[in-house]
């Protein structure tokens, strides 16, 4: 018999909202249904036709850790009523590294299984350790990126899944289609990260160093994806060498990577996994985060058309040229997108149906 999955997601980026994602749209396919309830209203769970509630959550929402950047403290009594009137007995529950609180203790009551989507976070060095200490009602934990590994440690039920990307829902291009010039995407992710933008000025300051440089093309054409919880400006130098377009969010219509000649980005988990699919050129300049690595996504994507920079304009720029490499910006890749590699999103849903009474 099929069943609903209910999830909760948070974030400033969309790494979390887009594995969540992931996992439910193989799920919907499997016949399931999704609830996700989130800590702010996310466009992108619209765009792909998933059921959402907003929860009220401050620094005390999550279980082991603290919940930054949410504002001030909120009535806790609140979320677990709303978390008890949409929960159900025969519901599954699927966390995405964040464990809520309400949710949690409430699927814990009600006897619903639990599961945890978990990728490397530098707080958690042991995640079933981890999981037997804070959240035990949790059986089953899926490792990204350590395809392979089934073992039990702590109790806990440990299985390794490839990595987790978004599917697109199509392939349009942002860009004009009678666009010649070299075409940059410069995308912060979510954007609500305090370094957000820092990242953007400095990106913008290296393309147009970049373009000065013997290296670069005469035109290039700059999208800006300030990502859709980003708060600040986007000031843009004098001299570009050529328009640059400013959005908050794309959705998931559009393939961003896949029509850029170039990409230089922020590094979050689901960025990164975008471009190895999508094997553009481009430029990581990890973030720097409370609890996570962005270093580590990047060493374990291992992905040869990515360059690391630090966030500074000189190191932009260098980084751009040498992933370029070829001075007219012509594609070192494939012409057709490539086909759909192994991902996590369908083993983690296969896993967890049948794991399910």
């Amino acid at each position: 018999m099929n069943g609903r999955v209910v999830s909760f997601t948070w974030g400033r980026g969309l790494g979390h909202v887009s594995r969540q994602i992931a996992v439910h749209s193989e799920l919907r396919g499997l016949g399931w249904d999704s609830l996700l309830l989130t800590e702010r209203a996310q466009r992108l769970i619209d765009d792909y036709g998933f059921t959402q509630t907003v929860l009220p959550t401050d620094a005390d929402s999550l279980v082991g850790e603290a919940l930054h950047g949410t504002g001030p403290a909120v009535d806790h009594g609140l979320a677990r009523a709303m978390v008890t009137r949409v929960l159900r007995p025969d519901d599954v529950v699927l966390h995405d590294v964040t464990v809520q609180r309400e949710l949690y203790d409430q699927a814990a009551r009600l006897g619903c299984p639990q599961f945890l989507v978990h990728r490397f976070q530098r707080n958690r060095p042991d995640p079933p350790d981890w999981v037997s200490r804070h959240t035990p009602a949790i059986g089953t934990i899926y490792l990204l990126g350590e395809p392979g590994r089934e073992e039990t440690v702590h109790g806990v039920r440990v299985l390794g899944v490839p990595h987790v990307v978004r599917p697109l829902l199509d392939d349009r291009s942002p860009w004009p289609e009678d666009t010649r010039a070299l075409r940059i995407a410069v995308v912060a992710g979510g954007g609500g990260h305090d370094d957000a933008p820092g990242f953007l000025t400095a990106a913008l300051h290296g393309i147009r160093e970049f373009a000065r440089s013997r290296h670069a093309p005469a035109d290039v054409d700059v999208l800006v994806l300030t990502g859709p919880h980003f708060d600040g400006a986007v000031l843009v130098p004098p001299g570009m060498p050529g328009p640059v377009r400013v959005r908050p969010y794309l959705g998931p219509a559009y393939d961003v990577y896949w029509h850029a000649d170039a990409a230089i980005t922020h590094a979050g988990y689901n960025t990164v996994q975008e471009l190895v699919r999508s094997r553009v050129p481009a430029v990581a300049v990890p973030g720097v985060r409370d609890f996570d690595d962005q270093r580590v996504h990047l060493k374990a994507a291992a992905c040869p058309t990515m360059v690391v920079a630090a966030a500074e304009e000189h190191a932009i720029a260098g980084a751009l040229a040498e992933a370029l490499k070829d001075p007219a910006g012509t594609r070192s890749r494939p012409v057709t997108p490539p086909a759909r590699a192994a991902n996590g999103a369908a083993r983690i849903a296969l896993d967890l149906v049948a794991s399910t009474p």
